[in-house]
């Protein structure tokens, strides 16, 4: 994908996703450190712990989102630019080999925290799976 096409994704204006949790982007959180380059991400709450404060009374609790995974909306729409002809059983083949999913933790202050899962995939591997359909 050329720099422009990236942009144009990152801001489509009739997306159906939050551009914070899904876009592409270059060494966004949570992804290894090593991957110096764009990815297709996304991520979503799934729970933590709330209620920590400085007061000796508070009384942090952990508490699930308890929302079904979302879809990767902005995956779909860069097959549907990239190759817009791609049959299910290569999208199911992508989501089999390519998307990388993870659990990190966000820590914040007097014991609270926000999880989230986080899927990716690198954007160079997806384009060269696609060129060898």
């Amino acid at each position: 994908m050329t720099a422009e096409q990236i942009k144009s994704v990152n801001e489509f204006k009739d997306r159906k996703w939050d551009s914070w949790d899904q876009g592409i982007f270059t060494e966004p959180n949570w992804i290894p450190n090593d991957i110096k380059e764009p990815v297709i991400y996304m991520r979503w709450e799934t729970g933590g712990i709330s209620g920590g404060s400085c007061w000796d009374s508070s009384d942090p609790q952990p508490y699930t989102r308890d929302e079904e995974k979302p879809l990767f909306l902005v995956l779909d729409h860069v097959l549907s630019i990239l190759k817009p002809d791609l049959t299910y059983l290569q999208y199911r083949e992508i989501e089999n080999t390519l998307v990388h999913t993870n659990n990190e933790t966000d820590w914040e202050y007097y014991g609270n925290c926000t999880d989230y899962e986080v899927s990716y995939v690198i954007l160079s591997q997806l384009e060269k799976f696609l060129e060898k359909l």
